[in-house]
């Protein structure tokens, strides 16, 4: 993928001074905790074969799969995941490393984690084609496997996706010297999937171009995140629209009372946009057999993971998939370009 290259010069009177990244490292570091201090699930079911967690709430084809972002917990993703079981099946796991489940202390790149997601799916039997939704790093990973497997993928959602240009603008070639105030808090599997993260972006561009028909929606965070500079943020947003740009079904949209996090800070965009892609989903496949109820022991969906979801909630419907505003969000506004 081409587009602008992000560097001190591209931003108007830039001067990168040392005090400003210090601290936003450590927002970052603070941010990283806070999330990781969230439960994951006290309702995980254990893949017998790697020990990996997974949860599986709902009915109804396609299966969404949600693929979280670098060392933030999944537990943050159950209030979405409730809500949009309501109208189909949903799945979300955690990858090895990541969570309570076995490390992997070693990187890695977007390929194998693509591949065994395929076969854990193939050993559940959870039959696609898959809306899948990654956010951050997670989408470098459903885009992935998006390319290697487009039979298997009726739509595709991005969630604020980590763009390599940010990264080796704020982080430098030397990784080593600016890692640890980023990766304090983070298990030895995060550190190890934050070393592979630049591997990953190179596995997703070695890939097969996506081909044509499969609907992608990339939703940008709409408050700046890149402590302060304006002009920063809005390369970062166009390179994101780029990502949209490489289906011929693709759609950007910026949420723009969120930040990074959309999935917590604006779920209600999240949930319209995968209703969308769901219902497109269906639109395009015929004589689709009637799903099986997901298996008893995979997961008890009247629990509480962030304290304030409930199984009531998880009952309610989405809105029309038609919708464009997010309540309490100020809005996902379509992006031009």
């Amino acid at each position: 993928m081409t587009g602008p290259v992000l560097s001190p010069m591209a931003v108007s009177g830039f001067m990168p001074p040392a005090l400003r990244f210090r601290a936003l490292w450590f927002g970052l570091a603070l941010l990283v905790w806070l999330v990781l201090a969230v439960p994951a699930s006290a309702q995980m079911v254990i893949y017998p074969k790697t020990g990996q967690r997974f949860a599986l709430l709902g009915r109804g084809e396609p299966t969404v799969i949600v693929l979280n972002g670098l060392a933030s917990s999944i537990g943050e993703w159950m209030p979405v995941v409730r809500r949009v079981s309501a109208q189909t099946r949903v799945f979300v796991y955690e990858r090895r490393g990541n969570g309570r489940s076995p490390v992997i202390a070693s990187a890695r790149g977007s390929r194998v984690i693509a591949e065994e997601l395929l076969e854990m799916l193939d050993d559940l039997s959870i039959d696609g084609p898959y809306v899948l939704v990654g956010h951050s790093l997670g989408a470098v990973y459903a885009q992935t496997f998006a390319r290697l497997y487009p039979d298997q993928v009726a739509g595709l959602l991005l969630v604020d996706p980590s763009v390599e240009q940010l990264d080796r603008f704020m982080m430098g070639e030397d990784e080593e010297t600016t890692m640890p105030p980023m990766t304090l808090v983070f298990s030895p599997g995060a550190k190890a999937e934050f070393r592979g993260r630049r591997m990953a972006i190179t596995d997703r561009d070695a890939a097969p171009k996506l081909p044509a028909g499969i609907p992608v929606t990339v939703l940008s965070a709409g408050r700046n995140m890149t402590g302060g500079y304006s002009e920063l943020q809005e390369q970062v947003t166009a390179l994101q629209s780029l990502m949209a740009a490489d289906s011929d079904e693709g759609r950007h949209l910026i949420v723009e009372n969120s930040g990074h996090n959309i999935q917590k800070e604006a779920p209600h965009a999240i949930e319209l946009e995968i209703a969308r892609l769901v219902a497109i989903g269906r639109s395009k496949i015929w004589d689709m057999p009637q799903p099986e109820d997901a298996p008893e022991d995979a997961v008890d969906d009247t629990g509480d993971d962030t304290g304030d979801d409930t199984g009531e909630e998880a009952a309610e419907e989405l809105p029309p998939a038609e919708q464009t505003d997010a309540p309490g969000t100020e809005g996902a506004s379509e992006a031009n370009g």
